[in-house]
């Protein structure tokens, strides 16, 4: 193989002139040609058989280039059958030679051999022996080349012809950059109307089944693939799960599932990049289970990321394409629409998670059969549900807009007793508390008010509850409970009463002689009735003290003396449980105003407690101080917590027991109270009688634990000072 080349700048070789004239008329053909056409492909193929007319050559083609500098055959003339393959001009010296240079050279080819030059070879599959390569620069870049060639040797370029081609080429290329920049516009508003109808699809369907499905059917068209198939990542598994494909205008694979890094999708899932397989066959990464479980063939595959929020939130997949392989260019569009389909998508998938989520809490707050009302950090009211409307007494829609606070104070003018309480408030100063109304007249009824500050997950507090509560009901059967309660708390006294008193008038031996043996039986008798009949003094004077009618008979007591009684009583009890007692009282304690029936009792069921649940040949205390205001509590004083503002009478009872857990602190002293739902002998009603007593008093109650260290029960009594 030789070849020789020249460069021809500005002109050629002479051929032998051509009449003006007719150089005209074919100048003129050709500018019509590239005038008219309305396709590239058009303006090849008119065109290169224009130049073949005009120059008299053999053969013609045009040659693009592309960004990686790889040159594509896009116009030829006399067509041919065969398809040629894509040239790297790159490491083609005679082709890099006329980009670089941007000269025509002048090239004839002999006998070329299998490590010729591209562009050799080319020509050589033409016939073509000698030729000139002209470049096509349009907009100062080289976009192509065109060459033209005889298959005669000999057959050479005049010079005149070298610059009448060069305008030409010129044209030529200008054609060429004006048709590729309106391609692409065509394309690129293709691409938008593809996107404006996915969006419009989107934004009017609430079904994300259905938008999955109209996503898919848009791409496959404007694509013009076989199938389609568009794949989220499952948030739980990691897995890619087909949500839709549409083949042959029909759904399939819903619900399969590709693992974990698994196929060309779950490596372009991995790498956020795209991925074009022209032959599935060669590439490891092909899943064929699917391909195989679905009857379908998958020769070709176009796969982009779908990244939403920076997150790669799934993929596109489109298979096998009708008119020719897949291109770089398509990809590039397909990732830019997919970025904006997976934002979609997200949205929509976030829409369709607050809809259904506002359902839910609309669903929730129609049925419930308390009135909630919702309000901002303003106070302002933005949600009300029919039961709010209809215990206030209007429509829904007239609460909202309107102040929380006046909302709840027209509803509390319209009651004939209001009662409120608080237990402070948050750093936004938004206070937590109850309010019950009671409502007199033909709608006689009890309204509770609960009242809170809204938290966010963060704890960042972000508006005001107000819960609207109903308890009629609830008091009609909580004083039917305190009336039968009564009435049995009344009607066992009596009865009890009685056979203490008979118990009592047979072991004095009104009925006769009774042996040692009796009298132990008829003292167990005594003791059992004793502890039934203090059981109902408790419950009724919990009651009368829940219901705010205790009447306490206030007389001067000696702290002393309510302590040596109450040690005397229990001295039996704690003898039989090896206790000891022991009293730790201070020196000049002043008396104070109480019941000292009461307060007693107080005292009583204290140390009582201490005794049972204290182990056996152990130590229970119990104290007394005078404390004042801003005095701090001796050292000797086993408490560490200290009462309100004010002068006080301290008591306190200290037990060796197993202790109390911190959180049922408040539990112990309700009704029936129980610590891990254990009791010892009792009826849970003895510390609740304390409560209720001591707090009648204008005193407090608490204690102090540690488990496995034993209990401090501590009360007051506050002392008035003249």
């Amino acid at each position: 193989m030789s070849n020789s080349t020249k460069d021809q700048s500005p002109g050629f070789i002479s051929h032998g002139a051509a009449a003006s004239d007719a150089r005209i008329d074919a100048l003129m053909r050709i500018t019509t040609a590239i005038e008219t056409a309305a396709t590239l492909d058009e303006l090849f193929l008119l065109a290169l058989h224009e130049l073949n007319r005009m120059f008299s050559v053999d053969h013609s083609l045009i040659i693009l280039l592309s960004e990686e500098i790889v040159g594509t055959i896009a116009g030829e003339y006399p067509p041919r059958v065969a398809v040629v393959p894509n040239l790297p001009l790159d490491q083609s010296p005679i082709a890099q030679r006329v980009i670089l240079d941007r000269h025509a050279v002048a090239l004839t080819v002999e006998h070329p051999g299998a490590d010729a030059d591209a562009i050799n070879l080319l020509l050589g599959e033409c016939g073509i022996v000698s030729s000139q390569i002209l470049p096509l620069i349009a907009q100062d870049e080289v976009i192509g080349l065109l060459l033209l060639g005889y298959a005669a040797h000999g057959s050479l370029f005049a010079e005149e012809d070298g610059l009448l081609l060069r305008v030409l080429g010129g044209q030529l290329a200008s054609a060429i950059a004006a048709f590729r920049l309106h391609d692409a516009a065509r394309r690129r508003n293709q691409e938008l109307t593809t996107l404006n109808e996915i969006a419009a699809t989107i934004t009017s369907v609430l079904d994300t089944r259905e938008v999955y499905r109209l996503v898919v059917q848009k791409l496959s068209t404007y694509f013009n693939v076989e199938a389609g198939s568009l794949l989220l990542i499952d948030d739980d598994s990691g897995d890619l799960q087909f949500v839709m494909t549409i083949e042959g205008g029909e759904e399939k694979l819903a619900g399969v599932r590709v693992p974990v890094g698994r196929g060309i999708v779950g490596s372009v899932v991995s790498s956020r990049e795209w991925a074009i397989v022209h032959d599935v066959a060669t590439d490891p990464r092909f899943y064929a289970k699917v391909s195989e479980d679905s009857g379908f063939r998958t020769r070709s595959i176009l796969c982009v990321p779908m990244i939403a929020k920076g997150r790669v939130i799934g993929a596109i997949e489109l298979l096998n394409k009708r008119d020719g392989p897949f291109t770089e260019d398509e990809a590039l569009r397909l990732l830019r629409m997919g970025a904006f389909i997976g934002v979609a998508i997200e949205n929509a998938r976030l829409f369709q998670q607050v809809t259904d989520g506002r359902d839910r809490l609309v669903a929730i707050l129609n049925s419930t059969t308390d009135g909630i009302l919702m309000g901002d950090m303003d106070g302002i009211v933005r949600i009300a549900n029919p039961t709010a409307a209809q215990i206030c007494a209007c429509d829904e829609r007239e609460l909202l807009g309107r102040q929380l606070d006046d909302v709840i104070d027209v509803l509390g003018s319209r009651a004939q007793e209001r009662e409120t309480r608080t237990w402070g408030s948050d750093e936004a100063g938004i206070p937590a508390m109850v309010v019950e109304l009671t409502f007199g007249g033909s709608e006689h009824r009890f309204v509770r008010i609960l009242r809170f500050p809204v938290h966010g997950a963060e704890g960042i507090i972000y508006g005001q509850l107000v819960v609207l509560r109903n308890i009629t009901h609830e008091r009609e059967l909580e004083q039917l409970r305190e009336d039968y309660t009564n009435m049995l708390i009344h009607d066992l006294r009596a009865p009890l009463t009685s056979i203490m008193n008979g118990i009592l008038m047979v072991q004095r031996g009104l009925g006769g002689p009774v042996t040692e043996q009796q009298n132990e039986l008829l003292r167990i008798a005594y003791q059992g009735s004793q502890a039934m009949l203090e059981l109902v003094n408790n419950l009724l004077d919990i009651s009368k003290m829940e219901q705010g009618r205790m009447t306490l008979d206030m007389r001067p007591i000696s702290p002393y003396i309510l302590i040596d009684m109450a040690v005397d009583r229990l001295r039996v009890s704690a003898e039989s449980a090896a206790i000891t007692i022991e009293q730790q009282t201070a020196i000049d304690l002043p008396t104070t105003d109480a019941d000292d029936d009461k307060i007693l009792r107080v005292m009583q069921n204290l140390l009582d407690n201490a005794i049972k649940f204290s182990p056996r040949e152990s130590v229970v205390r119990i104290g007394a101080h005078y404390l004042r205001t801003g005095q701090p509590l001796p050292g000797d004083i086993p408490l560490r917590q200290l009462p309100a503002i004010g002068n006080h009478l301290v008591f306190w009872v200290q037990d060796r027991g197993a202790g109390i857990p911190a959180v049922y602190f408040d539990r112990i002293f309700e009704k029936f109270g129980q610590v891990n739902g254990k009791k010892v002998r009792g009826t849970g009603l003895g510390l609740t009688f304390c409560k209720l007593a001591t707090e009648a008093h204008g005193g407090q109650i608490w204690v102090e634990s540690t488990e496995g260290h034993g209990s401090i029960f501590a009360f007051t009594l506050p002392i008035v000072t003249t």
